[in-house]
């Protein structure tokens, strides 16, 4: 019969590792999650993963040399269009990844967590605007 304990939480990097913490109950699952934190585990866990997937410059590397690929500029960065605006200024572009997939929309420029900002105007797929 195994022990398993109560409390799990699980959390997933950007890279896609997924960190499972456990505790018998919510106090010891806590007590795990900071000492894991204070411990440096976030820093524990980049080096793994730079071992495991390699950095960006180091794969860059390796496809240039031992796959004879040529690198290339990325696309766009941004939408050519000028900026939409909102009441705090001019609006920034900001793009990621979700769950859903890739998003990309007009930020407002004030700092987050102001009481009057501004919503997020959404760019969806296939919209002019996306790059």
């Amino acid at each position: 019969m195994s022990s398993e304990s109560t409390f799990v939480m699980n959390v997933k990097t950007k890279a896609g590792t997924i960190i499972t913490v456990r505790g018998d109950d919510y106090e010891a699952l806590q007590s795990n999650v900071l000492s894991a934190i204070s411990g440096g585990i976030d820093k524990t866990i980049q080096a793994l993963e730079e071992v495991v997937i390699g950095s960006v410059d180091a794969n860059v590397a390796y496809a240039t040399t031992a796959l004879g690929a040529t690198p290339v500029a990325p696309v766009a960065t941004a939408p050519s269009a000028p900026a939409p605006s909102c009441k705090h200024g001019t609006r920034k572009h900001k793009s990621g990844a979700g769950a859903k997939g890739p998003w990309q929309a007009w930020m407002c420029p004030s700092p987050k967590g102001t009481p009057d900002q501004c919503e997020p105007m959404w760019i969806r797929r296939g919209e002019p605007g996306w790059v």
